[in-house]
């Protein structure tokens, strides 16, 4: 793309784009020609005769695309699996959801590409749920026109935004139901069937059983070979290491990997392992539908990541639930 700014009528480009508004020197409160219109000889020689003394044109060069062909072409590239492109306006496209499930952004990806000139790429925050129809991100041609070695530099980084659709799982509860009395051991049914079911999971399995360390392990085995691939636990005393539950999951041939999780609220969760199936302790706010730490954990196993010390750790960044808002509050603050 090459800059014209035109001031005489001769050597006029046979196309072009207006840079800015051009507006009547008789009258300036009429616009002549919107910015982004085409622009052949004739026209632009006809606003120079109507007295026009600043006329800015872009001027394509050779591969250039202009502004739409380029942003669609831009969001073809990015968008992986998962990921519709609307149509270009204005030199920019949406990137939308098709179906619900885990967002996942390439960050290397996505600082290799806004490096390009003209190229703008945003996206809504990584690793996160998604609802299907959610504008997830946006991709910018910046300029009138995008030369053709951009597009192509672009294209060779590749998808950037994927969603995973979450997997079906079974998953089970156990908890000994002495210390969930007066209904609770129900509701938390309730709640957690709820959450679950919104990744397309099913909580296959709810056990209630003594506070014993004989009982909890028969309870974890019972689950364990009725196919249960996430097993959900309530009703421990996350500061006794030999709480019943605990006990009951090591005689069951489990272990216990990690008391407490660095997010809040959510501090007196814990996490372990039975036989390779995973096993997520809760603490009671997360068992009646309170945010906690199960909304961080549970898409991100139902999109097939380990429940792990390493997954542990990834959550503290953001792991502050109820913390402040990303953004300064002088919005809401005038209203």
């Amino acid at each position: 793309m090459r800059m014209l700014d035109v001031r005489a009528a001769s050597g006029l480009p046979d196309e072009a784009i207006v840079c800015h508004d051009v507006r009547n020197p008789a009258q300036r409160n009429e616009v002549l020609v919107r910015k982004g219109s085409r622009l052949d000889a004739a026209g632009a020689a006809s606003l120079l005769a109507r007295g026009v003394q600043e006329l800015h044109l872009a001027v394509p060069e050779p591969g250039d695309l202009d502004e739409d062909a380029a942003a669609a072409r831009l969001g073809r590239a990015l968008a992986g699996e998962g990921i519709c492109v609307s149509q270009a306006h204005y030199g920019q496209v949406g990137l939308s959801v098709q179906t619900r499930g885990m967002l996942r952004v390439d960050r290397s990806g996505l600082e290799r590409v806004n490096a390009l000139d003209g190229v703008l790429v945003l996206t809504a925050e990584a690793d996160r749920p998604v609802e299907a129809d959610t504008t997830i991100g946006v991709v910018k041609c910046a300029p009138l026109f995008l030369p053709e070695s951009t597009l192509a530099a672009a294209q060779q980084v590749g998808p950037l935004v994927h969603v995973h659709e979450f997997e079906r799982t079974r998953v089970a509860l156990v908890a000994p139901s002495e210390r969930l009395r007066g209904g609770a051991f129900e509701r938390a049914q309730t709640a957690l069937s709820e959450a679950i079911a919104w990744y397309g999971a099913s909580l296959d399995q709810s056990v209630g059983t003594d506070a014993t360390v004989e009982a909890m392990a028969v309870a974890y085995e019972t689950v364990r070979h009725a196919g249960a691939e996430l097993i959900l636990a309530a009703g421990a005393s996350g500061t006794d290491p030999l709480d019943v539950v605990f006990q009951g999951l090591r005689q069951a041939g489990g272990e216990v990997i990690q008391y407490g999780i660095p997010a809040e609220p959510g501090t007196a969760c814990w996490i372990g392992e039975l036989e390779s199936i995973p096993v997520l302790g809760l603490a009671s706010c997360e068992l009646f539908g309170q945010p906690g730490a199960l909304d961080l954990l549970l898409p991100r196993l139902f999109s097939g990541e380990r429940l792990d010390q390493k997954l542990l750790r990834d959550l503290a960044l953001g792991g502050l639930l109820l913390g402040p808002s990303r953004i300064a509050p002088y919005h809401t603050a005038r209203e």
